[in-house]
């Protein structure tokens, strides 16, 4: 299985205690989006911003990434391929949080379309809630038929 990596910015207080992602669109890499990272470190002062180039090479762009192919409409396909690419984006993230020796609910998810899909499919899966999730010009993927596995239950 593939394993991400890509721009980082270090919390401007010098020490974590957030971790926010960005996930990029189809096409795009983690170039894309860590610009963001920068606009918010004022913000965020103690975050550290992580932003993976997805798994493959993307089919429509060469020199883009993708998290999954998008060939076809059809909502069980990308039902089928969110759920391929999402143990990629859990390893990702727990690498990301125990590097940093952050707890799950340190994390805050920020996507942009086919990120977006990623964003919402993992977060929402995820054991522990992140903090929070983004989503710019995304979808929440669902099966055709509506069933899926359930959300696990949190409380805080």
């Amino acid at each position: 299985m593939a394993e991400l990596d890509g721009p980082r910015l270090e919390p401007r207080s010098g020490r974590a205690r957030q971790l926010v992602v960005f996930l990029h669109g189809y096409g795009a890499d983690g170039n894309d989006l860590i610009e963001i990272g920068r606009a918010w470190q004022g913000l965020l002062p103690d975050a550290a911003f992580a932003s993976p180039h997805a798994p493959r090479p993307c089919g429509q762009a060469p020199t883009g990434r993708e998290w999954f192919p998008l060939t076809s409409r059809n909502p069980d396909e990308r039902w089928t391929r969110v759920n391929e690419a999402a143990p990629i984006l859990d390893r990702f993230l727990d690498a990301e949080l125990s590097r940093r020796n952050l707890p799950p609910s340190a994390l805050a998810l920020v996507g942009f379309s086919q990120g977006t899909m990623m964003s919402l499919h993992v977060g929402l899966r995820r054991p522990v809630a992140p903090a929070g999730i983004v989503g710019y010009s995304g979808m929440l993927v669902m099966p055709e038929n509506g069933r899926t596995r359930p959300f696990p239950m949190q409380s805080r």
